[in-house]
């Protein structure tokens, strides 16, 4: 796979690189804000839950 056949997801120039799920082109900007869409460097925080965890068990 060459990367640079593939525009950045963000700003639409060339990519120079694929991190977090995303091809980009390289500016800190671009790279946060695929970081951001990710959810994380591992992708474990995409869905944060909104309500607080009930430690009784009477959790949904």
């Amino acid at each position: 796979m060459n990367i640079e056949e593939y525009d950045c997801q963000f700003c639409g120039k060339k990519a120079k690189q694929y991190c977090f799920a995303a091809f980009v082109c390289g500016s800190e900007e671009c790279i946060d804000k695929a970081r951001e869409e990710r959810g994380g460097p591992g992708g474990h925080m995409k869905k944060k839950r909104t309500e607080p965890i009930n430690i009784e068990g009477n959790d949904k």
